[in-house]
């Protein structure tokens, strides 16, 4: 296995300038990074990375797109803390959860402190939050079929607002993000990175969810930074923050704080249509914010497998990357 000071460590950071349905999980950018790597590369080069990384003969991990210098804020592990504190009654421990669930992210610089003393977090600023809303749409009929008599039908599309709270008066929406990446050095990884700085280069867009031909979803490659300072000043880590969809592999169970996300698998095309019968599949996830316990370090901590509908081609990437903490 790849040594943990072998690994080179990257921010990428994203431009949006359109409405987002989500923020994308790493799950999500995989695939599009995969997409492009093809175009790039050839079909053949793309299956071969993608077996790479489920042998774990290479090692890439990539956090979910977030919010430019914030990190997922570990709610599960600080209501659990505040929770096990004397002094706190029923009423307080309510409103300081709400706080707490207020804050998704939090800054990079203010992690630890959260982790040391929880009940800080509850007066902390700036933080970003996500809230959620419907936006109404008007499908022109008439234009579509060419049929001046039908009627305009009205639907709904969810909408994600990314904010950052400045202080209790102050908000403004986030249209900088960006996503964090680790890579080992083989050849594979090196054509990856090479592909990202081309992409930052030309300022390339990339689409990381649906209705991008309405404008959402739609993302720009702006820069692409250096971490290994940043990351390697706490290289003998065993805990780690967890930025993205982890499938565990080596972490402690018992000294972490987890927090699941489970989703249905569905095959990217299916002949027949969707209205088809299918087999339903589900696969859960360590979700973002969780803390881990990785005594061998965060290259063996995830894992990838085999699609439940390709097996010979595709994968369900699980290689979250963890953000090292020291506790």
């Amino acid at each position: 296995m790849t040594r943990v000071e072998d690994m080179t460590y990257y921010k990428i950071t994203l431009e949006s300038n359109g409405l987002l349905t989500q923020l994308p999980d790493s799950q999500r950018l995989f695939g599009a990074l995969v997409y492009m790597f093809s175009n790039e590369y050839g079909g053949d080069k793309a299956t071969a990375l993608a077996k790479a990384l489920l042998d774990k003969s290479i090692h890439l991990a990539l956090s979910n797109v977030l919010p430019y210098d914030y990190l997922p804020a570990p709610q599960e592990s600080m209501i659990e803390k505040l929770t096990g504190l004397h002094g706190n009654t029923a009423v307080t421990l309510k409103a300081k959860h709400a706080e707490i669930k207020k804050r998704s992210y939090i800054q990079t610089a203010k992690l630890e402190d959260v982790l040391r003393d929880p009940q800080g977090c509850t007066a902390l600023f700036p933080y970003v939050q996500l809230r959620t809303q419907q936006q109404l749409r008007a499908s022109i009929e008439s234009e579509r079929y060419n049929i001046p008599a039908l009627e305009s039908k009205l639907y709904s599309v969810p909408i994600v607002e990314v904010l950052e709270v400045i202080n209790e008066e102050q908000k403004k929406p986030v249209n900088t993000f960006c996503f964090l990446l680790q890579a080992d050095g083989s050849d594979l990884c090196a054509d990856l990175l090479n592909m990202l700085n081309e992409a930052v280069k030309t300022k390339q867009t990339i689409i990381l969810g649906k209705r991008a031909s309405q404008g959402l979803n739609i993302f720009k490659f702006s820069c692409i930074k250096d971490i290994n300072e940043q990351i390697l000043a706490n290289i003998s880590a065993t805990s780690f923050l967890n930025t993205g969809m982890l499938l565990p592999d080596e972490i402690n169970f018992a000294s972490s704080t987890l927090k699941l996300f489970t989703s249905e698998r569905r095959p990217f095309e299916m002949s027949g249509g969707w209205k088809k019968i299918f087999t339903r599949y589900y696969i859960s996830f360590i979700a973002e914010g969780s803390l881990i316990s990785a005594p061998s370090g965060s290259a063996g901590a995830g894992k990838s497998v085999k699609s439940c509908f390709n097996e010979n081609r595709d994968i369900v990437f699980g290689n979250a990357f963890l953000y090292p903490i020291s506790l």
